[in-house]
């Protein structure tokens, strides 16, 4: 006997469509981005749990995507909660998704963040269509069941094989036949084990990726220093001084964004730079042999690693201010010529002045564990050692003699940043303290330090430190990187608000 599967056409199922298709296409878009964040997981060293989880929601959202297209209701809600998931996660990003993006440039860095924030918006879009669309799945259910009854209960189990949805890339209507939907009363369940751990493993792996996301720290933006601060420090002084009115120049101190401004003009017109500096200004050079104490020695170094004046493109800046003491971080192309910077400033005189300044061309990881273990990584020349035991130099020993002691150093601050060697960016406090916190490395003090004050609460220092971690084999390598630190005095004490790593050349 012939049965017909079909006697009716099924109920619209455009929703089911619409929500089938965004959740493939998330689902798609998120397997990517966890693939690709895998090596610098690896490389980070925070774990791969996280990024395995993600690669598994990614791939059950793709399925679920599918399902949902036959009014399956457990694919739905699946479908619906992967998407909420993601977009829950995707743009606050894991520490390997964060620093996958931290590593672009600024402008690309920038589009990668306004792209991903919009496929979370689109996320919660999917997730709303999918509710929206268990009404049509459960017509759609009534329409297979109605089916179902108009034949043979016991239909034989091929007739659900004869052909399958595929999906958004199918080129032609697919039909839909009533046991894609549900399954007849009298057939023999199939594959149940496999459908309760593919549930199993597609929940835990949402649960990993939404407890991630909701306790890391994020990306904080960059933070620009608050405006007025000069102004602010002008009235205090003249309080101080007992002064009954503030010199007019004092209140139009420029802000820290444009003396930065004025610093990058200067870098093309060298003979404006002097102005820029304290006289007793310290400064790292690219080369392991530049180690300046002094202004001019400084100048020296930034004329021998740029070279011709030239004009300055920012790729990326990260600023922000304390009072009277302020960090910036910046990428910049000069001429032909591109350089990872940061310097620590301070108002003295109504002016701003550049007290450290550590100027540096970033070097790719895979380069920099190479020659470690070649032993032709440079060894930068050693920090004078004036013996000093104020409390800011204590601060930065400490810091430095171990991976915890650095870690309980940092300052939880948002406008907080951290420099890597091969140009990574980190900002926001928590973000850096849980990072290096998961960072399976030793870190101490190759040699001395040296370390300035910026008024009551602020100061800066400069250290040679080894760092100690395995390579992708398990191979140990240590690494002498020069590190440049902003300080502020908070109420538990001197705490790192940025720091710069670089490896010689």
């Amino acid at each position: 006997m012939t049965r017909h599967m079909t006697g009716s056409q099924p109920p619209s199922r455009a929703l089911l469509i619409i929500a089938g298709v965004m959740t493939q296409l998330m689902g798609g878009i998120c397997f990517i981005l966890a693939l690709a964040s895998l090596p610098v997981a690896h490389d980070l060293k925070t774990g791969m749990g996280g990024v395995l989880a993600s690669i598994v929601a990614s791939l059950a959202a793709i399925v679920c995507g599918t399902l949902a297209w036959r009014g399956r209701l457990v694919p739905l809600a699946l479908a619906a909660g992967l998407d909420i998931g993601f977009g829950v996660g995707l743009p606050r990003g894991g520490s390997a998704i964060g620093a996958m993006l931290h590593i672009l440039p600024a402008d690309e860095a920038s589009t990668a963040e306004t792209l991903i924030m919009v496929a979370a918006v689109m996320m919660f879009v999917a997730a709303i269509i999918c509710v929206l669309s268990v009404p049509a799945a459960l017509k759609l259910r009534r329409w297979a069941r109605e089916e179902i009854a108009r034949t043979d209960p016991r239909m034989p189990v091929q007739s659900q094989a004869a052909d399958t949805l595929r999906g958004f890339t199918a080129q032609k209507p697919q039909k839909l036949y009533p046991t894609m939907v549900i399954r007849p009363a009298g057939l023999p369940p199939k594959n149940r084990l496999l459908i309760i751990i593919g549930v199993a493993l597609t929940i835990v792996a949402l649960g990993i990726v939404v407890i991630t996301a909701a306790t890391s720290g994020g990306s904080a933006a960059a933070v620009k220093p608050s405006e007025g601060s000069g102004s602010d420090v002008a009235k205090l002084r003249a309080i101080d001084a007992g002064v009954d009115e503030v010199d007019p120049f004092m209140l139009e101190l420029p802000t820290l964004d444009e003396f930065i401004a004025r610093f990058h003009a200067a870098l093309a017109k060298p003979a404006d730079l002097p102005l820029l500096f304290q006289t007793n200004a310290f400064g790292f050079g690219v080369d392991s042999h530049s180690v300046a104490e002094t202004r001019d020695d400084l100048l020296k170094q930034l004329h021998d690693d740029i070279g011709a004046p030239a004009p300055v493109t920012v790729k990326f800046s990260h600023v922000a201010s304390e009072g009277d003491v302020g960090w910036f971080a910046e990428e910049l192309r000069v001429g032909g010529k591109t350089f990872v910077i940061s310097a620590v400033a301070g108002i003295s005189d109504g002016a701003w002045t550049i007290y450290a300044l550590h100027w540096a061309s970033a070097m790719p990881n895979a380069e920099a564990y190479r020659l470690a273990r070649s032993g032709d990584l440079a060894i930068p020349d050693a920090i004078p050692d004036n013996h000093d035991t104020t409390q800011l130099a204590v601060a930065m020993k400490t810091a430095f003699s171990s991976k915890p002691s650095f870690v309980e150093a940092r300052s939880t601050r948002a406008d907080a940043f951290n420099f890597g060697s091969a140009g990574e960016r980190l900002k926001g406090g928590e973000t850096i303290r849980k990072l290096f916190s998961r960072l399976r490395a030793n870190i101490r003090l190759h040699d001395a330090v040296k370390v300035g004050m910026i008024g009551e609460r602020g100061g800066w220092g400069a250290a040679n430190v080894e760092f100690t971690d395995a390579d992708r084999d398990g191979t140990e390598v240590t690494q002498t990187f020069r590190v440049l630190t902003a300080w502020v005095k908070e109420d538990a004490g001197w705490r790192m608000t940025m720091t710069q790593w670089s490896n010689p050349r």
